[in-house]
Order: C-alpha cells, then structure tokens, then sequence
C-alpha cells in the first residue's frame, strides 16, 4: 500500500515509522555474498540460489535505460536489500510483535481479515510477517500464500512458471528483483476452479534507504476465475435499472442495470439454480427497499461496531456511532451472516447517465412537478379537446395562484377555475393540446401509472430540485416537532413506479428518503369519507443532524432495521454485470457473481507474472500511494491463452517515479486483454506508465484506457506499445489514451506505438489533452457553483470513464487519494 520516508510537502495517510527492530538486516549495498545470504537465511535450493545468482550478474552487465524519466540518482550502493522483521511467520495477530501490529492497525489489515477476505497476507520489509487462509480455499485445492513458502511447498509449481515469461534479462530491474526478491504473493487455482471470496496483499516500509522486491505469481488453470462468492437473489426481487426496478428474473444478458458506482453498466450473464436453505430479508430504515437474499450473497456495508463513539452504551440503545468515523469508513462486502440490526448499508447516488441538454424551460419543469401530484388528462369527444385539469384543496390558494400563471406562461391562454364546496376543492382546467402532450409525455396519466420519462430524471440538479418542490407543494405535507426543531417531510403517490423515481430524485439533490407503504381502504379528509388506494409514502427528515442516514459524496450510509430468516425451496437468480461487478437491488449496492482478485499492492521494484490459461480470467487491480521520495519500478505481465481474459486496472497517485507498463501476451485464439490506468502527477512527481499488448493469435482483442492528469508542475506519460504478429488475423486493437493538464507549470506527453504485421485487422487509436479552460470554469461557475467544486467536477468527469469499472471500495478509496493530492486546486 504505502510508505513513509523523508519530508513531504502534504500530510500523508500513512506516513509514520515504527521503531526499526528486526531479526536480521543485511549490509548496505549488494554483491554475490549478500545474495548468497539472502539466498541462505530462507533455506532455499540450489536452483533458486542458482537463478538469484546467474540474475545478479545479468543486473550488473544490463544498462540502465537510456529512455523514459531520469534515473540517474538511485544508488544501488546505499540500499539496504534484505530485512528479515520476525523469526518466523504469523499465523495470528497476536503473535506478531507490537510494533508491526501497530503499523498493519493503523492500515486497517487486522480488521480487513475480519471483513469478508478468503485471504490476508501482509508484507513488512522483506517477509511476509503474517498470512490467514480461509479454510474455503483449501477444500476448493487453491493455494494462496506468499512465495517463500509456496517455494518450501510447491517447489514443482513455482519451477514451472517462476522468471519463464518475465525472465531476469527482460530489463535491468527484472534482473535485480530475481536476485534479491523476497515476499510476495502466489495463487494457484485449479481447473474449473471459482474462488468464491478476495484475495488481497498489503506491503509496507519502514526502514529509510530500504529497497522492497517482492515477487507476485499467479497461475488460473483452464476455466478457472478468482472472483467474489456465488450469491443469489430471489424471482420476484427488485433491480435497480436506472429509471425503475425490475425483477431480477425478468433480466436478459444486454439490458443495463444500475451498478455501485451510480452508473448504468450491461448484464452479460444471468444465472439460474435451484436453492433449498435459507433465506435473509434485510430491512433497512425505509422498509419499502427491503431485500432479500441468499447467506452467501456479499453486500456492500460498515459495520456499527466500527465506527462507534466511547460513550458509555446506553440501556435498549444501540451503541452510537462517531458520524465521522463513519462516513470516512471504507464499506466492504460482507455476507449477510456478518450483519446485524444496526450495521449499515450503502445506497449509492444516482450519477447522470446523459449529457443531453433538456428541452424544457424552467416553467415547464415547474408545471409539471404540480401535474405529478394533482394533475388528469382527460379528451372531450363532444367538443375534440384536450384537457389538462389539477384538483387543489380550496385551502391551497398560493399554489392554485402559481399554477394558473403558469398555464399562461407556457400556453398563453387563461386557465379556467372550477370549484366544490361538497369536496372543498378547486379544480383548474385547461384545453390545451400542447400541455397534454407535454404531461403526457414526461409523465402519463392515471394517478397509479403516472412516470417520469428518462428526460426528467436526468435534469440539473437545480432543475430536479424546481420540479420536487412543485410536487411536494401539490402532494406533500410537513409536520415540525417544536421540541426539537425537526421538519418531516411527507408526500405520497398511488404509483409505485413514481414512488421509487421520487426517492431516485431526492437521492441525487442530497436526501435519501424513506420508503412506506400503505394499504388502501376508506379513509377521511376534510370531513368527507374517501376510498383511497394504496400510497406509498416518501419522507425524509431536515435538519439532515436529525437522520439516522449520513451523506459522503457518492453514497448514502443507511441502518439496517432488521434482519429476518425463512426456509426457501425454490429458484434463485444472480448476474454477471460488465464493468464495476456490482448491481444495485433496491437501490442498494450487492456483489455480482464475478469479481476479481483485489491485490492493491503498492511495489517498489518488483515483478508480476500471471499465467491465465484456456477459458479463465483474472483482474488484477492496483491504487498506488507510495510516498513521494519512491521510485516506483514495476514489470508486470500476464501471459492469455485461448479465449482467456486477463484484466489490468492500474491507478498511480504517489511516488516520485513511476515506470510501469502492464502488459497482456495474447498468445491463445479468442483471448482478450484490457488495461484501464489512471495517473496522477503532482509537484516533483513524474507518471510514465502505458501499457503492452502483443496479439499472436487470430480473434485477439486488446483494449487500453489511460487517463492522466498533472498539476503544480507534475508530469505524465503514456508510453504504450501494441503490436499485430502474422497470423493474427481478425484481432481488434482500442487505444484511447486522454490527458488533463491543470496548470501551465505542468506537462503530458504521448508515447505510442503500433506495429501492424497483418492486414485483417481493426484498429482503433485516439487521444487527447486538454487544458483546465477557463470556458468551462465560467460556465460551471455561472451556474452557482464555486470555482473549486467546478474544478472538481471537471477532474472527476474526466477520470470517471476508469472509475466506473473499478468496485465502489476501490473508487472510494481513489476518489479520495485524488481529492488529497488535489488540495490546493481542488478544495
């Protein structure tokens, strides 16, 4: 993840040192001996200590490389390469000494284990000081564990494949890492093999002048996938698809749901199988978006326990949460077994799916928030007119007045007024065809099937805000406890469809609301009995001090109210959702079936190899946060074959230096390759990272994504090579690469390369950069918005095309390592 050395020009999240008592520390520098002792404290054979030897006289004969950042300052003279922290492994937290317990608690690694991880294995210094393996893993035959005892264990596996597709001559910091690496992590996953739950590793620094090697291998067998646990949902559940819900079983591979990202993202896979056990219902506060689910099914949440204050606990309470801790709270996947009445679910905010400007004025929007609460559409066969007609209370003077300049505004003609005094109601009615087909169009008719169309919910948040405040006025009412100073807000609409728009509405101008339903049956209002339908109520609390809900930029933080159990013996569904492996099941975030290895690593010289073999897929993320006196030296490769699917997504934020270019040999007919990169350079920072695709195989597809960005005299690269072999006939080649340069003291350059060998290909090449304008700050701010949110927006819409494909823990976490390096040009 991150280290700490030297002074740094902002405060670092992690930035602190531990006393530095170790077991073993080598000499500063390196030569034969120093290898041979590295080699000889980990009781390693002969052929390792063979290969770190024959390694290191390649690293002494290889240059350095003579393109890319300047590297001239490194001394490999005045790095220690070797610390040995522990005597040996931990196979528990309280085994470990103080000291590096203190440091991984800090990091959050102890309560990580606890947070629905197949597997932890943290890395401080040289060794893996402490590895936890779900029992899980070794029914399934997988092996996850760190090199060093995968090389004690499974010397025929790590013989096999270790240094064959990143072998010690590829470059001058391969050759270093195969002779001194140590740590590291290797997962083995058989054939057909489906890893149910993540994996992660965690590497730390401590000591100043101290080089970290570690050594990562991963070998997915034929048709195997390392991904998020099987859960399923009931037929009948509701699915967040963007303009309403769903039910999961009514889902086809192509439609688009709604992912934890906010954002709209195609099903490619629905699943079906037969369930007999049991089955949880979660309730959250508003018991309308209640869910239910299988135990194994993860679903995003904070646990109360957390994130809790140290008061005493109240009797009959439950214990209260520190609102700050919560929302800086990280929600991870958890099985509903690991939740309780109290824990905390995530709602995440609807983000705008169209840039389309509406057509409709202010006045329109106005309108027909009141038609949506009170209004008909009727046709006159006697006099062939259209009717729009809004029934108010004749107490509602104000908003019969504000209606009646509306009609005209909009129509230039004068509303007529109806009134009863048997229902002590006022009825405005006017003919107009052009109204009609405006509340038609954006809403429909009949109370229980009114609407809105995808045109309403994608206005401006100020618009949003016009056309909810003209529905509430219409449907709404608003009780205030003098006690306390509280207003609770209440509307409610016959149709479901609205009700579930409504609270989609409120989600986006800053309100979660709360979902009821009520029955229909008789009722009285104003004296009179009625015969209402069902309603369902939407409510929500203002001040927001006085909800039980917290607010972060993306989600909404919600109690869970309780949790039922029932016997079921029926069919049950799942989804495999492109993109950000998640969906959303009344509005709240849960796992799809698919997802990958998380393995947020953060590596000084290190190297990955990855072996996806016929039919399987690996994703290998990475958010780097290295502090800024790090030069960040990676090789990193994975080798697809046939009809395999291997996944790079690669986010650099820290270090001084960073050289890294993820690369995919397609190698198998049908394999397909992708890297989505964002990097970030801020001042004394230099991002040089890309990608490789190399296509050997017909029906070869490859796909690279970069985003940079660079401010206070930062500087990004994109140093990318794709290259066509022959014989590679029909593959596909998309290369977009876009960068964002945010002051005139910074700089992005374009490095790619192409070289085509076949014909029968497609091609795909853009790229971009662009200035922080001052056009668009002054259109953002001449919409009321500050100059530092408008900055904002602009980084974050440029950046989203990446972070919509990254899991919502992930993007939390980059979201706000970016908004920590923006300080200064983002508030």
């Amino acid at each position: 993840m991150q280290q700490q050395q030297g002074n740094l020009d902002f405060e670092y999240r992690y930035g602190f040192a531990m006393p530095q008592n170790y077991v073993f520390k080598a000499k500063r520098g390196l030569n034969q001996q120093i290898v041979k002792e590295i080699s000889w404290m980990k009781k390693e054979p002969q052929w390792m200590t063979d290969f770190r030897l024959k390694s290191y006289d390649i690293f002494t004969k290889k240059i350095m490389p003579t393109w890319g950042p300047d590297l001239s300052r490194i001394n490999f003279d005045d790095i220690y390469y070797y610390i040995k922290p522990i005597d040996k492994q931990a196979s528990s937290w309280e085994d470990l000494p103080k000291e590096i317990k203190e440091t991984y608690d800090r990091i959050g690694v102890p309560e990580a284990e606890k947070k629905f991880l197949a597997g932890v294995s943290a890395q401080y210094e040289s060794e893996v000081i402490y590895e936890s393996i779900n029992r899980e893993l070794n029914k399934l035959g997988v092996i996850f564990c760190d090199m060093d005892t995968a090389l004690r264990k499974y010397p025929q596996i790590v013989r096999e494949y270790f240094g064959t597709l990143i072998p010690p001559h590829d470059n001058k910091f391969a050759a270093l890492n195969s002779a001194v690496w140590s740590g590291g992590s290797f997962v083995y996953v058989p054939k057909g093999v489906k890893v149910s739950l993540p994996l992660q590793a965690y590497f730390r620094i401590n000591a100043e002048n101290f080089g970290q090697f570690e050594r990562t291998l991963i070998i997915g067998e034929e048709g195997s996938q390392v991904h998020y646990i099987e859960g399923c949902l009931p037929a009948g559940e509701k699915i967040s698809i963007g303009q309403t819900w769903a039910n999961i079983e009514t889902v086809k591979p192509g439609d688009f749901v709604m992912t934890g990202n906010g954002y709209l993202s195609k099903v490619s896979k629905v699943m079906v199988r037969k369930y007999k056990g049991r089955m949880y219902k979660i309730t959250p506060i508003s018991p309308v978006n209640s869910f239910s689910l299988t135990k194994e099914h993860p679903i995003l949440s904070i646990k109360r326990k957390d994130v809790l204050v140290k008061r005493k606990i109240r009797n009959n309470w439950l214990p209260e949460v520190d609102s700050k801790k919560l929302v800086n709270e990280v929600p991870v996947y958890r099985k509903v077994t690991e939740l309780e009445r109290g824990d905390f679910i995530i709602f995440p905010k609807p983000k705008k799916q169209f840039l389309k400007q509406t057509l409709l004025t202010d006045e329109e929007i106005e309108f027909l928030g009141f038609y949506t609460a009170e209004g008909s559409l009727h046709f006159h066969k006697k006099l062939r007119q259209y009717i729009v007609a809004l029934t108010f209370s004749e107490k509602e003077e104000e908003n019969i007045e504000r209606v009646k300049e509306l009609i005209f505004k909009i129509t230039g003609k004068k509303a007529m007024v109806v009134k009863s005094k048997e229902k002590h109601a006022v009825t405005i009615v006017i003919y107009s065809l052009k109204l009609h087909d405006l509340c038609l169009r954006y809403v429909g008719k009949h109370a229980y099937k009114k609407k809105l169309n995808d045109e309403i919910l994608n206005l401006s948040n100020t618009q949003l805000e016009n056309f909810f405040w003209a529905y509430f006025k219409g449907d709404g009412n608003l009780f205030i406890k003098t006690s306390s100073g509280s207003h609770l807000y209440r509307a409610s609409t016959a149709s479901y469809e609205l009700a579930i728009q409504l609270q989609e509405i409120l989600a986006k101008i800053g309100i979660f609301a709360s979902m009821q339903f009520r029955k229909g049956g008789e009722d009285i209002v104003l004296g009179r009995t009625i015969l209402r339908k069902d309603q369902y109520i939407i409510a929500f609390t203002k001040p927001k001090q006085w909800t039980e809900v917290r607010e972060t930029e993306d989600y909404y933080i919600v109690p869970i109210k309780k949790i039922e159990e029932t016997d079921f013996d029926d069919f049950v569904f799942n989804l495999e959702v492109e993109g950000a492996n998640s969906y959303l099941v009344k509005g709240f975030a849960v796992h799809n079936c698919t997802a990958p290895v998380y393995t947020t690593d953060s590596l000084h010289a290190a190297v990955v190899e990855i072996f996806v073999k016929k039919g399987a897929r690996v994703r290998y993320t990475t958010v780097q946060n290295w502090s800024k006196n790090v030069y960040n030296l990676v090789t990193k490769r994975a080798r697809a074959e046939k009809e395999a699917f291997m996944e790079w997504i690669d986010c650099n934020l820290g270090s001084q230096i960073t050289m890294k270019y993820p690369s995919v040999y397609l190698y198998g007919e049908g394999a397909k390759g992708e890297v989505l990169s964002i990097a970030f350079a801020g001042k004394d920072q230099l991002q040089d990272a890309g990608a490789k695709m190399l296509h050997f195989a017909p029906n070869t597809s490859s796909r690279i994504v970069s985003k940079s960005i660079s401010k206070s005299g930062g500087r990004t690269s994109y140093r990318g090579l794709v290259q066509v072999f022959p014989g590679a006939k029909n593959s596909s080649v998309y290369v977009s690469c876009d960068a964002l340069i945010l002051d005139k003291e910074s700089r992005s350059d374009t490095y790619p390369s192409m070289k085509i060998k076949e014909n029968d290909v497609t091609i795909q090449h853009e790229a971009t950069v662009e200035k922080l304008g001052d056009e668009k700050l002054l259109y953002l701010m001449s919409r009321g918005i500050k100059k530092t949110d408008a900055e904002g927006l602009i980084v974050n819409g440029f950046i989203e095309p990446v972070v919509r494909e990254i899991p919502l823990e992930y993007s939390i976490e980059l979201n706000r390592l970016i908004n920590l390096e923006m300080s200064g040009s983002v508030g």
